[in-house]
C-alpha cells in the first residue's frame, strides 16, 4: 500500500488510510499474507513522510545533483523508473494500492486505487488544482484498467454512473472510528486545555473547505439564539482553503490543529456533533461521534444517511429553517434524550472487519 500521498493529506482522509493501513498490516499477520506500505519521497519533493512506513523507495542518484538532474527532470526519467524502482525495493509484489498521487505501479501487479467521493468531476469549483490534478490521475488509472476500493456504496454508484466502470471492479470497503472512540468522560486536563466545558457545546469536525457548510452552520447557531444560553458552537478544522472564513466570538470558537489523541475527547464532551456538509463519500466524523455515544444531527446528503441510517436525525441541506430550529432545541433536556435514544442499536464497524474485506479484494484482483 503506497502512503506517498500522506504528506499531502489533512484530516479525515490522513486518517482513513494510515487507520486502514494499519488494520491491514494486523489482519494480513494473522493471515499469513505480506503485506507492506511504501513511501515514494520524489512524489513528495522536500516533505518528510509522517509515518513509518516499511519500505521508502531510493531516489535516483541524479536527483541529488544540483545541475546534472535538469535533463533527467525535463523527460521525466524518476517518474518512468518508478515502476522498476519499487519493485526493486519491495521485491515481489501481487497487488499495488495506490494513494493519489503516486500512480506508477510495478509491472505485473494488479492494481487497487482508492476513491473517496466523486466531488472533482461534480464540483471541481470546490476544490484546489493540487486536489483536482490528483483525482485526475486516479481517473486515469481506473481508466486503464486499476480497481477501485470505495468508501462507500454512494460513492460506488457515482463512480459508476460518471466513469463507466464495472461493478465488478469495484469493492466497497466502508471505513470506522479507530479504537480510540469509545464512550467515557472527557479528560479533565483536555477540557482545561481548550477552555471546554463538558456538555455545554456543540462540535463540528472539517477542514475549512467549501463543500463542509460551515459559514451556514456559523449562521444557523447564531440565529439559533444558542449562545445566549451558554452552549458554545466549536468548531475543529485541520486545514482549508476556498476563502472559508469564520468570525469568532459570540459562542463560535476554532480549534486549529488539534492533535489525534484529543479528538476522542473533544467527542465525548461534546452535546451534539453537528455536520450540514453538502458531500461526504463516507463521514468519518459521524463515525467518530457515534461510537463515542454522542447524538448526531447531519444533512441528508449523499453518503452521509448511509453512514448515519436510523442513530441520528437527518436534516434537508441548506435548509436554515431546519437547521434552526434543530440548533434551538438542543437545551431542552426532553428532546436531547430523544435525539440520544436514536443511538440505541448502533453497532461500530471496526477496522480489521474493514481491513479483512478489502485483503480479500486483493485476492480477486489478483486472480487467486
Amino acid at each position: 500500500m503506497d502512503l506517498s500521498i500522506i504528506p499531502h493529506a489533512v484530516g479525515g482522509v490522513a486518517r482513513y488510510l494510515l487507520d486502514l493501513a494499519r488494520a491491514l498490516n494486523r489482519v494480513a499477520a494473522g493471515n499469513s499474507d505480506r503485506f507492506i506500505t511504501v513511501d515514494v519521497p520524489d512524489a513528495h519533493p522536500g516533505v518528510s513522510h509522517p509515518e513509518p512506513v516499511n519500505v521508502v523507495v531510493p531516489s535516483p542518484v541524479y536527483t541529488k545533483i544540483p545541475f546534472a538532474r535538469r535533463i533527467p527532470r525535463k523527460f521525466h526519467w524518476e517518474e518512468k523508473s518508478r515502476g522498476r524502482r519499487i519493485a526493486l525495493a519491495a521485491g515481489e509484489i501481487s497487488v499495488y494500492h495506490h494513494s493519489g498521487v503516486q500512480p506508477v505501479f510495478p509491472p505485473g501487479a494488479s492494481s487497487v486505487v482508492t476513491i473517496f467521493d466523486l466531488i472533482p468531476l461534480e464540483h471541481p469549483e470546490w476544490l484546489t488544482d493540487h486536489t483536482l490534478e490528483y483525482f485526475r490521475r486516479e481517473m486515469d488509472l481506473i481508466a486503464s484498467g486499476s480497481y477501485a476500493c470505495v468508501i462507500s456504496r454512494w460513492t460506488a454508484e457515482r463512480l459508476m454512473e460518471l466513469s463507466g466502470i464495472p461493478e465488478e471492479r469495484i469493492f466497497v470497503a466502508g471505513g470506522a472510528a479507530s479504537e480510540d472512540f469509545v464512550p467515557g468522560k472527557p479528560s479533565v486536563g483536555v477540557m482545561e486545555r481548550y477552555g471546554l466545558e463538558p456538555g455545554r457545546y456543540l462540535l463540528h469536525v472539517g477542514n475549512m473547505v467549501p463543500r463542509k457548510m460551515i459559514p451556514f452552520l456559523v449562521e444557523a447557531y447564531r440565529k439559533s439564539g444558542r449562545r445566549g444560553l451558554g452552549i458554545d458552537l466549536v468548531l475543529v478544522a485541520a486545514g482549508g482553503w476556498g476563502g472559508i472564513r469564520v468570525k469568532e466570538g459570540e459562542g463560535v470558537r476554532v480549534l486549529k490543529r488539534v492533535p489525534d489523541e484529543d479528538m476522542p475527547h473533544i467527542y465525548r464532551g461534546a452535546r451534539v456533533l453537528l455536520l450540514p456538509s453538502r458531500c461526504e463519500g463516507l463521514g468519518l466524523p459521524v463515525m467518530e461521534a457515534l461510537a463515542c455515544g454522542i447524538p448526531v444531527v447531519a444533512a441528508d446528503a449523499a453518503a452521509i444517511p448511509e453512514t448515519l441510517g436510523s442513530h441520528g436525525l437527518l436534516l434537508p441541506a441548506g435548509d436554515m429553517n431546519a437547521w434552526v430550529e434543530a440548533i434551538s432545541m438542543m437545551s431542552d433536556e426532553t428532546w436531547m434524550r430523544e435525539l440520544s435514544g436514536r443511538l440505541r442499536g448502533y453497532v461500530r464497524p471496526t477496522w480489521e472487519d474493514v481491513a479483512g474485506g478489502v485483503l480479500e479484494f486483493y485476492g480477486k484482483t489478483a486472480g487467486r
